[in-house]
């Protein structure tokens, strides 16, 4: 699969995810890399704002009814499909030149 087109359909799936457990910012903030992307911006500088680094980072994200999230299972079972989507959004974006 072409590369943008790969970046695309990843980050259409962690949007959904977002929206299915109600996670506040991030689908919007999917949302908008994705326009970005599609868009002709440089790929690897939108996923660098996307990813973000530090507090409120993609890695830092945490799915948990306490944090107002919806989940459809599991507390541990959801942040593993997180931690898979996160993953290979960050893959790509490290393959990204």
């Amino acid at each position: 699969m072409e590369t943008k087109a790969k970046i695309i359909e990843t980050l259409e799936r962690l949007q959904h995810f977002f929206e299915e457990h109600n996670v506040g910012g991030w689908p919007q903030r999917t949302k908008k890399a994705i326009q970005q992307i599609q868009a002709g911006h440089d790929s690897k500088a939108s996923l660098n704002d996307y990813v973000g680094v530090g507090m409120g980072s993609l890695i830092d994200l945490y799915i948990c009814a306490d944090n107002g999230h919806s989940l459809t299972e599991g507390e541990e079972e959801t942040n593993k499909q997180l931690e898979t989507l996160s993953t290979e959004i960050l893959t790509i974006k490290q393959a990204l030149r």
